[in-house]
């Protein structure tokens, strides 16, 4: 028989063990996340740059209003309230096991699922995030690192 612990390093996560933290929100509740892809773009005679695809967020509707009011602050300013959003994997004892860090997130979409009077499923509000970029994080001890200089838009 072997021990379980050797297996762990080599052991895949699974996805439904995650954390959303959201500057100056408090508890995000998120119950799905679609990470953005990070494409290389290459222009012949100028730098690569990367260009990065949305971060969308969803969550059960509460009467918490802090994701719309984001949204809607954003809607309604020249320049767009910016906040970090940090995705954090957990593994299977629920410790951090690493993650992604997402820089200078702005809204571009808010959503919220279709009402059915025949249905029993919960509301899902859902927040489409612009990000200036990311980054991958380690776990517990990575908790922010050095911000890299920022590449494409």
């Amino acid at each position: 028989m072997t021990d379980a612990r050797a297996d762990a390093p080599r052991r895949p996560f699974g996805n439904m063990r995650f954390r959303v933290e959201i500057d100056g929100i408090a508890g995000s509740g998120a119950i799905a996340v679609t990470l953005p892809e990070a494409r290389i773009v290459t222009t012949p005679r100028k730098t690569p740059t990367v260009a990065y695809g949305a971060l969308i967020v969803k969550r059960g509707l509460t009467v918490s209003r802090d994701w719309y009011a984001w949204w809607d602050s954003a809607r309604r300013a020249e320049r767009p309230p910016r906040k970090s959003v940090r995705i954090v994997l957990l593994d299977d004892t629920g410790v951090e096991a690493g993650g992604w860090l997402f820089e200078d997130a702005a809204p571009v979409a808010y959503h919220i699922s279709p009402l059915d009077a025949l249905g029993n499923a919960p509301v899902i509000e859902t927040l489409e995030l612009a990000v200036g970029h990311f980054e991958a994080a380690g776990g517990p001890s990575n908790r922010r690192s050095a911000r890299p200089r920022r590449q494409g838009a």
